[in-house]
């Protein structure tokens, strides 16, 4: 980056003469995105020529450990329960903090009811969208269940080193 800015001369005191400075910072700058684009160049030629082995199975190792299906299926089975129990908790606070006409009368005879019944009625939503979150999961717990009991085939995966 060129930083034009006027100076005195010396030449002549008193009057301005343009000049143009070029900073130790902006030639570092320069230098070193020069390096880099350098080197990135010459990396991404030798990248593009590296010849592939001729072999690549050779290279490919399969060590996965051994899953107890059983065990995992018990696992998932237990979170699911406990999301239906926490699923059934929500639905009880629901019912608790759904407005109703007492709320509207706290509303209307007391000094900072609306502040009472908006804040009621965020908890009421929250509690809504947590609802809605936990019968996804639950959901997806289930369908979990439903792929791990037909699998009755191993699955083999290939990792290379």
């Amino acid at each position: 980056m060129l930083l034009l800015y006027e100076f005195p001369a010396t030449a002549n005191p008193g009057k301005l003469t343009r000049g143009v400075y070029v900073t130790k910072t902006t030639t570092r700058l320069f230098l070193s995105i020069a390096i880099f684009s350098t080197s990135f160049i010459f990396q991404t030629a030798r990248a593009e020529h590296t010849p592939v082995p001729p072999s690549i199975t050779a290279l490919i190792t399969v060590q996965l450990p051994a899953v107890d299906r059983e065990a995992l299926i018990e696992d998932v089975e237990a979170l699911r329960s406990q999301l239906i129990a926490r699923k059934q908790a929500l639905a009880q606070n629901i019912k608790d903090r759904k407005l109703d006409s007492s709320d509207a009368l706290i509303t209307a005879l007391m000094p900072g009811g609306l502040l009472y019944i908006g804040y009621k009625k965020i908890r009421y939503e929250q509690a809504r969208e947590e609802l809605a979150r936990v019968s996804a999961e639950i959901e997806e717990y289930s369908d979990d269940l439903v792929a791990m009991q037909a699998m009755s085939t191993k699955v083999v995966v290939a990792q290379l080193p």
